[in-house]
């Protein structure tokens, strides 16, 4: 029986692997000073992500200095500096690969199937693309801040159709823990699956998405 798709696109965060987030958060908070408090280092990573994720900040040094004077910390490079390094060891260890992740891929790739990541991120998800292994497990690799476009913008799924050699959209299926970046997905033809994994948060609303609950119902 042939497959039902010739490419999967996939997103990154929460969907094939899954992070230590909040632990980070909290020493970035702890190396700014005791006066910062975790919830407001959140909202300034949440009000700069848009900007962040499309690489406005031409760095990994820009996207965190944004991040700090969005929380109110003045401009410090000594600061930026050693907590852009308070990040990059946090992601060589915080962030983690789904069990099913890799035999899905390869399954695929024997298969003849193509394989897409597309994901939101800033300039810091590069390297952790490249240290598990993900830039030679998937075919291409799209994340928002090279191509200048963030999910749910059609463009970045067209992007990834396009550098998978011209797939359409009708023979190739879409999966995100996003109900919204699922939305994004089917006005261009893609079919998308909304993965909720074990231990995540159920969103209140799957905007009428199937649910898939790992990746090997992809074989």
């Amino acid at each position: 029986m042939p497959d039902p798709y010739d490419a999967v696109l996939l997103d990154l965060y929460d969907t094939i692997v899954w992070s230590e987030w909040f632990r980070l958060r909290d020493a970035i908070a702890a190396r700014i000073g005791d006066d910062m408090e975790a919830d407001r280092l959140q909202k300034a990573f949440e009000q700069t992500r848009p900007a962040r994720g499309v690489g406005e900040f031409g760095s990994v040094e820009g996207d965190m200095a944004a991040v700090i004077q969005a929380a109110g910390v003045p401009y410090d490079a000594t600061l930026v500096d050693e907590l852009v390094e308070l990040e990059r060891q946090h992601l060589a260890n915080g962030v983690h690969l789904y069990e099913d992740v890799l035999p899905v891929l390869a399954s695929l790739r024997d298969r003849g199937v193509k394989t897409a990541l597309v994901s939101n991120c800033s300039h810091s998800t590069r390297p952790v693309v490249k240290r598990l292994g993900l830039d030679t497990a998937f075919d291409q690799v799209v994340l928002s801040f090279e191509v200048g476009a963030m999910k749910p913008d059609p463009a970045i799924y067209r992007i990834a159709l396009e550098q998978l050699g011209g797939v359409p959209p009708e023979r190739a299926v879409f999966v995100d823990d996003q109900p919204q970046y699922c939305d994004g997905a089917t006005p261009i033809g893609l079919e998308a699956r909304l993965i909720l994994r074990a231990n995540e948060d159920v969103p209140a609303d799957r905007h009428g998405h199937e649910v898939v609950t790992d990746l090997r119902w992809l074989l």
